[in-house]
């Protein structure tokens, strides 16, 4: 008897781990030069070594803060199956606001389980990096409404969707184009708010897979 591989979605969750990990090592590996260069400019200048450390020392701190603002700002998600199509489709990778407070209408990427599960982890972090977020599990929905706004009755589940209702703070209404397969708030209900990582932006050029 033969046996199979990882499963489809494990072995695409260890691709984007293994992505994020080497992206970060090439992140460190590009700082370590850049210092190294400004390091041995200053000394053809004539400078001595100690102006020559602090210019490496400041363009590493300089760019190691880029970094860390760049990967706490944005975010790079692939979008999985078909729930949102058209607008997005399956292999799509989606360019991500982290931390921007969604409204109706915008597309949004929430983490799955819905901080519900038994063991679940806490919220991601703001402040967590690109490896953190390729750990987690990910949702690309659209909102269909937000905290204070009337809940849609076909949108959730009752009580939450009661004629008359409206979404609870730090709660919001998601759903997906596609609503033939999509597996949203019409069966899962609310989401919370902090299991939001961002607003999709844009899709990158030619990140659609066959």
């Amino acid at each position: 008897m033969t046996r199979s591989g990882p499963a489809p979605w494990l072995r695409a969750h260890r691709a984007r781990v293994h992505r994020a990990r080497r992206a970060r090592r090439t992140r460190v590996c590009a700082l370590v030069v850049l210092s190294a260069v400004a390091a041995a400019v200053s000394l053809l200048a004539n400078a001595d070594r100690a102006t020559a450390a602090g210019c490496a020392l400041l363009t590493g701190t300089g760019g190691t803060a880029f970094v860390m603002y760049l990967s706490r700002t944005w975010a790079v998600v692939t979008v999985r199956g078909p729930s949102m199509e058209p607008a997005y489709r399956d292999g799509d990778r989606v360019l991500v606001r982290r931390s921007a407070s969604p409204h109706q209408g915008q597309v949004v990427v929430v983490e799955q389980g819905r901080g519900r599960y038994a063991g679940q982890r806490p919220p991601l972090s703001t402040a967590a990096g690109a490896v953190a977020v390729a750990e987690r599990a990910w949702l690309v929905k659209r909102v269909a409404a937000v905290a204070g706004d009337p809940v849609p009755p076909w949108a959730v589940p009752a009580p939450a969707g009661a004629p008359g209702s409206r979404v609870p703070g730090g709660s919001l209404v998601l759903l997906g184009d596609n609503t033939a397969v999509s597996v949203d708030s019409r069966t899962l209900g609310l989401f919370p708010d902090d299991r939001v990582l961002g607003v999709v932006v844009r899709t990158l050029p030619a990140s659609r897979r066959p």
